[in-house]
């Protein structure tokens, strides 16, 4: 009997700004539970609602053209200050404790910068004229 052997191909491992990103989203996950049932479902649903935008505009970003990847990349640094303040609004309301308010704003703080370099970067290579594009991804450094 012949067995067939699945070929699956890995997944690229994510440095730089996805996996920044990705790292948020999962510390965020395993905090929205213990958000109080009347917050999480308005204003958690809200900021689940903004990390899946920041997430497919920076994936947008990653494959578009220079021109259109500044757009893209303030488009994503404008919803990442949305989302701060709508973290800061929910642990007002005494929606997440101190302690992951105050991680979780030290990811998105960092996301912000790299983003804000990513831009800088790439509308310093278009003023440039040059060829290399720009990208989020961190170099591994051996």
């Amino acid at each position: 009997m012949n067995i067939i052997k699945k070929v699956c191909a890995q997944p690229k491992k994510l440095s730089g700004i996805p996996l920044n990103i990705l790292e948020a989203y999962v510390f965020w996950q395993s905090n929205s539970r213990h958000i109080p049932k009347m917050l999480r479902y308005s204003m958690g649903v809200r900021i689940d609602s903004i990390f899946a935008e920041i997430i497919e505009t920076i994936y947008l970003a990653i494959f578009a053209d220079s021109e259109k990847k500044i757009i893209l990349i303030d488009k994503a640094n404008t919803k990442n200050d949305l989302l701060k303040f709508m973290l800061y609004a929910l642990f007002e309301l005494k929606g997440l404790k101190e302690d992951a308010f105050y991680e979780i704003s030290l990811k998105m703080e960092e996301i912000g910068r790299r983003l804000y370099g990513w831009r800088n970067q790439t509308e310093h290579q278009n003023q440039n004229g040059s060829a290399k594009v720009a990208e989020p991804f961190g170099k591994n450094k051996k």
